[in-house]
């Protein structure tokens, strides 16, 4: 009953791929398969795709957008029961109940349809990590459940009212989208022991690894 979300970059890979990949896990796992979504960050990251240089920020949220409207289409390539597998006519599927997507977008031109059959709950869930402007913009038109981490409970309570009313206009109740704080715990036999084991993990943070994650 565990569901698994796992994080693919919509900066450097393709809508039918990612549609097909967790369409596909989705069905294996009869249900269970999420799509944590991304946009990457680093040139390190761009010189190990073909690029000399990273795609600024604005574009990677733009492409992000139309990327997951793409794979959002791609997912209803077929009604419920388009696939009757019926051996006695030889019937496979039922071409009337199949949705050819062509999309024509500014990033992507996909014509479909996906060669996976109907997911159980029909699209895999969609996670998004929204804390800029941007993400948060992402979450509220996107995705099923957005995770955040805040270090009080009136920025939580900031960040819920201003999420949930981004919904609107794109259509959504403020229910269709879940929010998930973020929490790492750290375990000790006592408060003092836990602080102990804590300091101890921040001890061996590098300083410029600490700088590189403030951005």
């Amino acid at each position: 009953h565990i569901g698994l979300v796992t994080t693919a970059s919509t900066t450097y890979n393709e809508p039918y791929h990612v549609a097909r990949k967790f369409a596909s896990l989705d069905l294996i796992s009869h249900g269970r398969a999420g799509w944590n979504v991304v946009t990457s960050w680093s040139e390190a990251e761009a010189q190990n795709f073909n690029r000399t240089h990273h795609v600024d920020y604005a574009t990677r949220y733009e492409r992000a957008r139309e990327f997951v409207d793409v794979v959002k289409g791609l997912w209803d390539s077929w009604d419920a029961d388009a696939f009757p597998y019926d051996k006695a006519s030889g019937q496979f599927y039922d071409e009337s109940k199949m949705h050819v997507l062509n999309h024509q977008g500014t990033y992507f031109s996909v014509r479909g349809p996906l060669n996976v059959a109907p997911a159980p709950q029909r699209h895999p869930v969609i996670v998004q990590a929204g804390a800029s402007p941007e993400g948060r913009e992402l979450a509220a038109a996107t995705a099923d459940v957005v995770y955040c981490l805040h270090d009080s409970v009136e920025a939580a309570r900031a960040y819920y009212v201003d999420v949930k009313g981004r919904m609107a206009k794109y259509g959504r109740a403020p229910d269709d989208l879940k929010i998930l704080p973020g929490l790492r715990p750290t375990i000790g036999r006592t408060t003092e022991e836990a602080y102990a084991k804590f300091g101890g993990l921040q001890a061996l943070l590098h300083p410029l690894v600490g700088l590189s994650a403030l951005y």
